[in-house]
């Protein structure tokens, strides 16, 4: 029976597993370092890939996160009123000059009509 050689890269900082081809990594965002080719051993030389131990759970899926509630530290404001000085009186000119203004802008387009 043929033996085969299997090997996973890891990433150096955290440990997860780097796809092939891979600038970075996708769990911590570490730049991967180019590998060299190294050449393939004889078969004697040969030996089981140790197992991988991760000490971290499996990460969970994305539509597993999007339902997640997420928790708010909520905290009670207090709002408080205080009554204006007194309305300026340029506001309110100019409030009754634009009333009277679209007034006379509409009496005439219906006149015109």
């Amino acid at each position: 029976m043929a033996n085969t050689m299997v090997t996973e890269a890891a990433c150096d900082l955290c440990g997860a597993e780097i796809r092939d081809g891979s600038l970075y990594c996708y769990n911590c965002g570490n730049a991967v370092p180019a590998k060299v080719a190294e050449p393939e051993p004889e078969k004697s030389e040969i030996t089981p890939a140790p197992e991988k131990v991760n000490n971290r759970p499996p990460l969970r899926s994305a539509a597993s996160l999007r339902k997640q509630r997420r928790a708010y530290n909520r905290q009670p404001v207090e709002v408080s009123w205080e009554p204006k000085e007194q309305t300026p009186k340029l506001f309110i000119f100019a409030s009754v000059t634009l009333a009277l203004g679209a007034l006379l802008l509409l009496l005439i387009a219906l006149y015109l009509r």
